[in-house]
């Protein structure tokens, strides 16, 4: 009898075994899965996170050019000299360019991405190319900045597709203007890898990339980080899928405060000429906007308008001069030393600049100077931008593009007795 009971609570304690192993294996198949499930909505979020970055930052590119062509548009028509006529009309063509540029890189983006654009290979003079491209940039660089083409000390014949070869170095070099002020921003090319292949390259003496970017900086959606105030655009995406439908890769190097260079890599498939004397092709802009903001009366009011972008501020400028003394700071750094030496009335505060963005400049000054008044204008208009913004101690916000009355307006408001 006892044997009986002994075999019994052996078996039974086999069959709880048996169920508590199927029940672990149960937990680890649903723990797997869940594992699974977590890491999916992880890349799904983080998708959206980027999507939504992206968007944000569309927004802020788009308004940017959008304000100066309604603005100036709204200006010229007032203005009575030729001469500044003049002036204004070539802010509005540049910021039209700018802003089809623009539209038309988000268009293309989507149709390369989609495969709907194939690359029409021709053999191209790639000297002759990297010269048009001079021609293309030497307006658009500031007097304190040389472009240089360097010269390989021969002619090179490939066989690519010029047109989206352009494109790649088009938004290479526009994105080095972006954080090159002074300096230079070189490129060329070379043969490399006994003749194998063919080395482009942009490089610049700007502000450098951080190393956190560094490896995202080519993605669709990331490649543009509004938080960090990091203004690499679509451009760098559009470049990596076009270097890589041409069977090339693509690579940044970069030190902060430094400079950056940008390196593609292509397939050579062409001829190689004689020597080519003039190595190294420079250009310089005199066609450069100067603007100044010197008072007219000495018991003018003072507003510091911060703002990187000149056409924006020249246009503030216009708005403003005949009733206010203003002065300009170009980043965060400035309008905050600025604010504490000359003691403005008021502040117009761009959100979006180099060295410090505008939300820290503001959170500075008004400890410094509480009842001081900051007027955000920023082409990032969402909702959260206005929040934060609010948050950050701003009184007044405007989103670019901006009305001329009522950027009088809410200016009156503040600095009329």
């Amino acid at each position: 009898m006892e044997l009986n009971e002994k075999e019994i609570l052996l078996q039974k304690f086999a069959d709880a075994n048996r169920k508590l192993k199927l029940l672990n294996e149960q937990l680890q198949i649903a723990n797997k899965k869940l594992k699974e499930y977590e890491e999916k909505a992880l890349k799904a979020e983080k998708a959206s996170q980027m999507k939504s970055l992206f968007l944000a930052n569309m927004s802020h590119e788009i308004r940017t050019p959008l304000n100066a062509i309604e603005g100036f548009s709204r200006v010229i028509a007032e203005t009575d000299s030729e001469e500044e006529r003049m002036k204004y009309y070539q802010i509005i063509e540049s910021n039209s360019q700018h802003l089809l540029s623009l539209i038309n890189e988000i268009l293309d983006l989507s149709r390369v991405e989609s495969g709907e654009i194939e690359m029409k290979k021709t053999m191209t003079d790639i000297n002759q190319l990297c010269e048009n491209i001079r021609q293309l940039f030497k307006f658009r660089c500031p007097e304190s900045l040389k472009l240089k083409f360097e010269k390989p000390l021969m002619t090179v014949t490939m066989n690519t597709d010029a047109n989206r070869l352009i494109q790649v170095f088009s938004n290479l070099i526009g994105n080095a203007l972006k954080h090159t002020s002074t300096g230079s921003i070189t490129y060329g090319f070379h043969v490399i890898n006994e003749m194998k292949e063919i080395e482009f390259f942009v490089k610049d003496t700007g502000t450098g990339i951080a190393p956190e970017f560094i490896d995202t900086i080519f993605n669709t959606y990331a490649s543009q980080d509004a938080d960090q105030q990091q203004g690499f655009g679509l451009g760098l995406a559009l470049c990596k899928i076009i270097v890589e439908k041409l069977g090339g890769t693509i690579s940044v190097k970069s030190t902060v405060n430094v400079g950056s260079t940008f390196t593609f890599v292509l397939p050579f498939d062409g001829t190689i000429g004689g020597v080519d004397q003039d190595h190294t092709t420079t250009t310089t802009n005199v066609r450069t906007i100067r603007v100044s903001a010197r008072p007219e009366e000495m018991n003018q009011k003072t507003i510091l308008v911060a703002e990187d972008e000149d056409s924006n501020y020249e246009l503030v400028k216009i708005v403003l001069q005949k009733r206010f003394r203003l002065l300009r700071a170009h980043n965060g750094i400035e309008a905050v030393n600025m604010n504490e030496d000359e003691q403005p009335d008021l502040i117009l505060m761009d959100i979006r600049m180099p060295e410090m963005n505008g939300l820290d400049a503001t959170r500075i000054i008004k400890e410094v100077n509480h009842d001081t008044p900051v007027i955000a204008l920023s082409a990032y208009a969402f909702e959260e931008n206005i929040r934060e913004a609010k948050l950050a101690g701003c009184d007044e916000f405007m989103a670019k593009p901006f009305r001329v009355e009522n950027l009088i307006e809410v200016v009156r408001k503040y600095l009329d007795d």
